[in-house]
């Protein structure tokens, strides 16, 4: 047996072209008698391919999507002067909102989130202090607090840096923050009003896959609703900046939620509860929020937005994965037996979707500029 050498799949002996990645054969001895540990790369990076290029294609965009990690956060651990962090954060006015012209299409390199997140995290320890050493009841508000907004606050300054147009300004998107997240969180509760849950849930605390894909779907829907209303309010017309607002919902929505769950976890657990809602929502209702912000604007672009587009295909595929991802996440259900793998991977696959929605963003930028041109 024969293995292609770029995706890993099996070939003929005679093959010119693998059939599963297309790639040319050009001569016997790409193709390798074993598949081997170089083959399994391959072949990983060949499902990453295939897989970011069919959801490309309900982008508009095609081709597998192409990210550099390396260099997406190449910033985070160089110097940055003061000036530096206040230019980015007087970006979306109408003096500083840049011409398309002065738009660039290539990666952002996000930085100054780092900064907000480290930020939070010193505050967090100073608090935890204060409450374990001096044992001081009062920096238990303040524990909650910090704990709960860290990583979705510091991930809604991301998204911000990440979109290029600079066309939303900082106090729209914490207006967002906080209005979004907090009415995605009653019209949540308002749709939870119209599901039932299993035996197994009421009875034992057990999340079954139906009651999972219930919670997945009010959920989503109900931050959908919210992202929709402040997409048309604000009038925005990319899809970084559907994006961007989705993810200010999102990250609202878990920064408010987690700080219920800490609240109820009482004193002795309060810092694991912390801690383990805290890294974790760095792909949870902050990126599934950003996709289904991407994805409206996907369907809408710069037309004026009509519920009828939260029906179509391309829209729905998008919502429909973050829904599975969120139920999933949802579900009591593990991954060789560890429910920390389970959400690794589930962040991993979220921020590939974020990506390629990013992705078409920056090539919705090339083709408005080509537009111009013409």
């Amino acid at each position: 047996m024969k293995y292609c050498p770029h995706c890993g799949n099996p070939v003929r002996e005679t093959a010119k072209f693998c059939p599963s990645c297309g790639q040319p054969l050009n001569s016997p001895g790409q193709a390798s008698t074993t598949p081997g540990s170089s083959s399994e790369n391959n072949q990983i990076k060949g499902f990453y391919d295939n897989a970011t290029a069919k959801l490309s294609h309900y982008t508009g965009e095609e081709g597998a999507v192409k990210v550099n990690i390396g260099d997406l956060f190449s910033e985070v651990f160089k110097h940055h002067t003061k000036d530096e962090a206040n230019s980015i954060f007087i970006a979306g006015t109408k003096t500083t909102t840049p011409a398309l012209a002065d738009v660039s299409d290539e990666w952002a390199k996000p930085w100054l989130f780092s900064r907000i997140l480290l930020g939070f995290l010193l505050a967090f320890a100073a608090l935890l202090y204060m409450a374990d050493s001096f044992e001081n009841s009062n920096a238990i508000p303040g524990l909650i607090m910090v704990g709960a907004f860290a990583v979705p606050f510091s991930g809604l300054v991301f998204f911000f840096e990440a979109n290029a147009f600079k066309d939303i300004s900082l106090f729209e998107i914490v207006k967002v923050f906080f209005i979004g997240g907090i009415f995605s969180l009653v019209v949540t509760l308002f749709l939870y009003q119209f599901v039932s849950f299993s035996a197994a849930n009421q009875i034992f605390g057990v999340l079954t896959l139906k009651d999972s894909l219930a919670i997945g779907l009010v959920e989503e829907l109900g931050k959908v609703l919210i992202v929709s209303y402040f997409i048309s309010q604000l009038d925005v017309r990319h899809i970084l900046d559907g994006i961007l607002i989705g993810a200010a919902v999102g990250a609202g929505f878990a920064a408010f939620e987690t700080a219920g769950y800490i609240y109820n976890a009482g004193t002795n657990n309060l810092v694991a509860v912390a801690i383990l809602r805290g890294w974790s929502a760095i792909g949870g209702h902050l990126v599934w929020a950003a996709i289904a912000g991407g994805a409206i604007m996907i369907v809408k672009r710069d037309q004026p937005f009509k519920f009828s587009q939260l029906l179509d295909t391309r829209f729905l595929v998008f919502f429909i994965l973050a829904v599975l991802m969120h139920a999933t996440w949802d579900w009591d259900v593990t991954v060789l037996g560890s429910d920390y793998l389970k959400l690794i991977l589930l962040i991993v696959l979220a921020w590939i979707v974020v990506f390629v929605l990013m992705n078409a963003g920056l090539k919705e930028i090339s083709h408005l500029k080509q537009q111009t041109q013409s």
